[in-house]
């Protein structure tokens, strides 16, 4: 989905002319509605007497970039780490780690066919190829990869949500998860894994878009960030099935709680909220009580598949 062209300077469209290999004017921006971290444009322009279709992300948060300055990089890495795995992601054009016209860095990326679906026909199937894709994403262990996971909860901010109504359920993960994090097989992540992430073509995944917190890192995490999304979106024995799906296809993986507390504390404090985008792609909106109910739902789940012992 894509918003009235925007217009940058000559220095702008002089880096991305050079980079694609055509003449400034033959350059076409838009903003694609989606993203809520950076700026993200759909390119369009005529090569090789065709038209053709890139993405540019402007990393314009401040904020994340004033904490991670090596954004792009990171995400050009990404790119070029999925590539070698080949996986479906989008191919590196270029990048730049100054602004080059854009007032920040930036990341030129191919164009993947296919759209966002939230309201899918085939729900079942749907699920399974969320789940399919993750497991082969997994496979790679990316052992040279420089990025590493950590985990996005500010633990020290950490306290029982007002709203809930199992608040000895919250005090038992919040404890478990300012302890030491489980050892884990560390593989290739995407970090970011969820279905507004993931593109579909005729009922099939035809690609995943927004690497740029990929890094090495336990599976589990990824699988955690995409059950907490589907419980919000659909409800906890959605995300529930996911996992049954996702553990069929990956082989060797052993789940651990741990990571689905870790998870859900990320995107439930103060309150579970929901995503914007969302609504871009079809979800109606819901409600915050039913948000609350369903995370507290979900946290119980999670508990009761706790070891005894833990």
């Amino acid at each position: 989905m894509v918003t009235p062209q925007m217009s940058f300077g000559e220095q702008a469209y002089d880096w991305l002319a050079q980079s694609l290999g055509v003449a400034p004017g033959k350059l076409d921006l838009a903003r694609m509605k989606g993203s809520t971290s950076s700026s993200v444009f759909l390119v369009r322009c005529t090569r090789d007497k065709a038209l053709q279709k890139f993405v540019l992300r402007v990393l314009d948060n401040s904020a994340w970039l004033a904490d991670e300055p090596d954004l792009a990089a990171h995400e050009a890495a990404a790119l070029e780490e999925a590539q070698r795995a080949g996986l479906r992601a989008p191919r590196l054009i270029a990048y730049s780690s100054d602004e080059v016209g854009f007032g920040a860095p930036v990341v030129l990326m191919s164009f993947m066919e296919g759209e966002i679906e939230l309201r899918p026909v085939d729900f079942g199937g749907w699920l399974e190829g969320l789940a399919v894709e993750l497991a082969a994403i997994h496979q790679h262990t990316a052992n040279t990869f420089h990025w590493r996971y950590e985990s996005w909860v500010e633990r020290e901010k950490l306290a029982i949500p007002v709203w809930t109504r199992a608040p000895h359920l919250w005090e038992r993960a919040i404890e478990l998860v300012r302890g030491a994090e489980p050892d884990a097989r560390q593989v290739f992540i995407h970090r970011d894994y969820h279905p507004t992430n993931v593109l579909w073509s005729q009922g099939h995944v035809s690609g995943v878009v927004d690497w740029i917190n990929a890094c090495r890192g336990p599976a589990g995490v990824d699988v955690a960030h995409c059950r907490t999304n589907l419980t919000l979106m659909f409800g906890p024995t959605v995300a529930d099935n996911f996992l049954k799906l996702y553990s069929e296809q990956a082989e060797g993986f052993e789940y651990n709680p741990y990571w689905d507390m870790d998870g859900l504390l990320d995107m439930s404090m103060p309150e579970p909220e929901f995503y914007e985008p969302w609504k871009d792609f079809g979800l109606e909106e819901i409600a915050p009580e039913v948000l609350k109910q369903r995370t507290d739902a979900y946290l119980e789940g999670i508990m009761s598949r706790r070891p005894s012992r833990a």
